[in-house]
């Protein structure tokens, strides 16, 4: 049987460790393996469950909106603060992603299974999910960040 932290003492004691940065390609090929770094570093902080699953996916649309943003390597960072779960995605286009609603009606007839996927989620997933989410415009590109709030354990 294992204790499990508090929010609170996951982020004391994961704050004091180094944000985690990797570079990715602009291809949506390298999403699996964004996904796996994500949970890495989620558990790397003593972060697990919920915010854990949740870190990823957000991590998972901001890479992917960044992939469509630019063709450039796209900078993915992330650390633990007082205040949550921090992940950055830094991509070289200035463009602002924007929150669109996603078309919900059924289709008149069957979707073929190459059909292409449907847009417009990511950015309501990342507001959903994130305690506060926003975007940087900097020289040389954006960071589009989103901070989640680290569940509190509860000992079993």
């Amino acid at each position: 049987m294992t204790a499990r932290l508090s929010g609170r003492r996951v982020a004391a004691q994961a704050s004091s460790l180094p944000a985690v940065r990797h570079k990715v390609a602009s291809t949506p090929s390298v999403l699996p393996d964004v996904r796996c770094l994500v949970r890495a570093a989620a558990v790397g902080y003593g972060i697990e469950g919920e915010t854990a699953e949740d870190a990823v996916l957000v991590a998972s649309e901001l890479v992917t909106n960044a992939i469509r943003a630019s063709a450039w390597p796209i900078a993915l960072r992330m650390f633990v603060s007082k205040d949550g779960f921090h992940i950055e995605v830094h991509d070289f286009s200035r463009k602002k992603p924007r929150k669109s609603e996603p078309d919900l009606t059924m289709p008149s007839e069957p979707v073929p299974d190459d059909a292409p996927d449907p847009h417009g989620w990511g950015m309501g997933i990342v507001e959903t999910l994130s305690r506060r989410h926003g975007v940087r415009i900097e020289r040389g590109g954006k960071t589009v960040w989103a901070v989640l709030r680290i569940a509190s354990g509860r000992r079993p």
